[in-house]
């Protein structure tokens, strides 16, 4: 079953840039269906949809972890959780 992720990480859109730069293939690559980001009030989003929580879990350590490491110079703070839940539907705009 396909699973949604909304991040929040605690960066601005230079920073989200560079590591987007990165990551991307790796992304698509391991399952992910959909990729949207932007600044809320509260802060950065990022809402995804993934075929599942194994490409997700594979992703953050083998493609996302290190580019956010690479992109602060060694010097980002451990990722926060995601909010992780299963989708229950899924459609695409005609």
């Amino acid at each position: 079953m396909a699973i949604g992720v909304i991040w929040s990480p605690p960066i601005d859109s230079a920073t989200y840039d560079a590591i987007k730069e990165r990551v991307m293939q790796g992304a698509i690559d391991r399952g992910s269906r959909f990729h949207a980001a932007g600044e809320s009030p509260s802060g950065w989003r990022i809402i995804e949809v993934w075929d599942s929580r194994e490409g997700l879990d594979a992703f953050r350590r083998e493609v996302l972890e290190p580019a956010v490491q690479e992109v602060s110079g060694g010097q980002a703070p451990p990722m926060e959780e995601p909010e992780v839940f299963e989708v229950h539907f899924e459609a695409a705009a005609p």
